[in-house]
């Protein structure tokens, strides 16, 4: 269960209540200055016994899906989707990799492209990315999201002064049992650089993007940019192609 959040003295006076009740199944953010600082969730990840609060997480993270339409400025990241799609091949969009072929329990990265198109409810991507976070929201595989996808999907409701939204991403990507939050520490942005040398077509960005989904033993990446789309390290599924 999600509680409202709470500042950093109040966490602390509270801390021999706030493990017992996380112990029970409920979570908590903590924040200061009213900006999400940490999270204080069960052990483990394990989804909660009460069958209404999983079907509330369940809804929870669903229920995101167009909840950032004019957030973000879709020039800023990338041109228009038609001029995307004239630059992939379409010999490898068709063998894309189908989340349908994974194994339940397996990881799935997105990067931060892809996180927006859902928030954002992007054309031509809703019914493609829905049923991946349906799967995530479900338990059937797990969510993988970088420190710069987060950074990514908080400063579109940030342009717009929305701390409410803010706090709901916050929330919604720090739920252990969905997500795995992986941060950019030295051996993975190291790691991004080798990629750089590898794949001049990616940016430090799409290249952080790809470490991590590497880093985390993801079965494929969910991308919308181009750059990612044509890598050859990893399996990706692109939401370009449709």
């Amino acid at each position: 269960m999600q509680n409202a959040p709470l500042g950093v003295e109040e966490a602390r006076r509270r801390l021999p209540e706030l493990l017992e009740r996380a112990a029970g199944g409920e979570a908590f953010v903590i924040q200061r200055h009213k900006k999400p600082m940490a999270a204080l969730v069960p052990v483990g990840g394990q989804p909660p016994n009460d069958p209404l609060e999983r079907q509330r997480q369940i809804q929870s993270l669903i229920s995101l899906q167009g909840s950032g339409r004019g957030c973000w400025n879709p020039n800023q990241s990338h041109p228009a989707r038609t001029a995307l799609l004239q630059r992939l091949d379409p010999a490898k969009a068709q063998s894309s990799f189908s989340p349908q072929q994974l194994a339940q329990g397996s990881r799935i990265a997105l990067d931060g492209s892809a996180l927006v198109a859902f928030l954002a409810d992007a054309e031509g991507t809703g019914s493609y990315l829905q049923p991946i976070m349906q799967g995530i929201a479900q338990g059937t595989w797990q969510g993988v999201i970088s420190s710069v996808s987060l950074a990514r999907v908080f400063e579109g409701p940030l342009a717009q002064g929305d701390e409410a939204l803010v706090q709901r991403y916050a929330t919604a990507f720090a739920n252990p049992q969905q997500w795995r939050q992986v941060p950019a520490d030295g051996a993975l942005v190291l790691a991004a650089a080798r990629l750089q040398r590898q794949e001049p077509q990616l940016d430090e960005i799409r290249a952080i993007e790809l470490a991590t989904a590497i880093a985390a033993e993801a079965a494929v990446l969910v991308t919308d940019h181009p750059a990612l789309a044509q890598t050859e390290r990893h399996p990706v599924l692109s939401a370009l192609r449709l």
